[in-house]
């Protein structure tokens, strides 16, 4: 009973009411469908390796989310149907991705209101509930971003303890084939190394050992898989590349990354200044070695704002330190309220209506 009422006490269950209460609106409120134009991929592919027959096999989605769709089979014996099942495992990263992005934002700033106001800002972003929670296998991917991010600052922050150094690598190895985003904690690890305080030669060690092991699980797959289909990433990647690159601008990049963190930009440049302000050494280089990769998007050749989500934790980290730098708590819910309601808006009318001419 103690641990009950300590949880309905802590800042997790305030983030988890507010999880549910996003959902809520997103899905019984304003009627969005998790559905989309990728979901009956991810579902042939499942019909697949369940022993069906197909005409055209989603290499793709065998080669990329192999473990997401492993996992949300199992959970379709609980739910009933193959969709119920990828809702049901991205409804578990859902609420675990806001846990250890809460945890992030608490081991950078070493500040629960901070980590609080950006867990808010990176849970109601549209992001989360019209990518996020639906047929797809991206939130999977994000989640081990994050979680792998997290591992490698606790790395940095503790002196390079091995623990974190291995659990970083195995978040990266293992969200890779929940879905490639997951593979990018590895890149916070090595620019975090790489500024560090170690020698030379520990940092160069540290990286060819990161690297070497990660690669074990997904290479060993990937062999696999080309040997079994003859398929490899490389097919994938050169398909992408012929079917979006030309579209690839910086027009649409403009346009996405206003649309991605719409109502949140104000806010990040708020924090941008407020990190300016109360300048500290430590907490800046984690902030520049975390950049990279949420950054990597701009490497794939197809620039969606489902790709580009990746860089919303990013801008939730400092947008919530700026936040948490306003005296006036009913400003700052103010804020919040309305950060939200634009958030909600975006994907019911806001995009719509506002058809940018280019």
């Amino acid at each position: 009973m103690e641990k009950i009422l300590n949880f309905l006490k802590s800042k997790y269950f305030l983030l988890f009411a507010l999880a549910i209460l996003n959902l809520l609106v997103a899905f019984y409120f304003l009627k969005l469908s998790p559905w989309s134009s990728d979901s009956e991929t991810y579902l042939k592919a499942m019909q697949y390796l369940r022993g069906a027959n197909l005409e055209q096999i989603p290499y793709n989605r065998l080669l990329t989310t192999p473990f997401m769709l492993y996992s949300s089979i199992l959970a379709s014996w609980f739910t009933g149907s193959f969709y119920g099942g990828i809702l049901a495992v991205n409804l578990i990263f859902y609420f675990l991705i806001i846990y250890v992005f809460y945890k992030l934002v608490l081991e950078i700033y070493q500040n629960q209101t901070t980590a609080v106001l950006s867990s808010i800002l990176l849970l109601s972003n549209y992001s989360m509930y019209n990518y996020g929670v639906t047929y797809n296998a991206d939130l999977g991917g994000w989640f081990f971003f994050v979680l792998g991010s997290f591992f490698a600052v606790k790395y940095f922050n503790n002196h390079g303890r091995k623990r974190f150094f291995y659990l970083t690598i195995l978040s990266a190895s293992t969200g890779v084939l929940f879905k490639e985003y997951g593979a990018l904690g590895l890149i916070s690890l090595v620019m975090l190394i790489l500024f560090s305080d170690f020698p030379y030669k520990r940092k160069v060690n540290e990286i060819l050992k990161a690297g070497l092991l990660f690669l074990i699980m997904p290479v060993l797959y990937y062999i696999y898989f080309y040997l079994k289909f003859n398929y490899s990433y490389f097919n994938w990647y050169l398909f992408n590349i012929n079917a979006f690159a030309p579209s690839y601008n910086i027009i649409l990049l403009i346009k996405i990354l206003g649309w991605i963190y719409l109502a949140g930009w104000p806010i990040f440049i708020f924090g941008l200044w407020q990190e300016k302000k109360y300048f500290e050494k430590t907490r800046a280089t984690v902030l520049a070695a975390l950049l990279p990769a949420s950054l990597a998007f701009l490497a794939w050749p197809a620039l969606t704002q489902r790709i580009a989500f990746i860089i919303v934790p990013w801008l939730a980290l400092i947008s919530g330190f700026g936040l948490s730098k306003i005296k006036n708590n009913y400003i700052i819910g103010t804020i919040l309220i309305a950060y939200a309601l634009i958030n909600y808006s975006i994907t019911t009318f806001l995009i719509k209506i506002i058809n940018l001419p280019f």
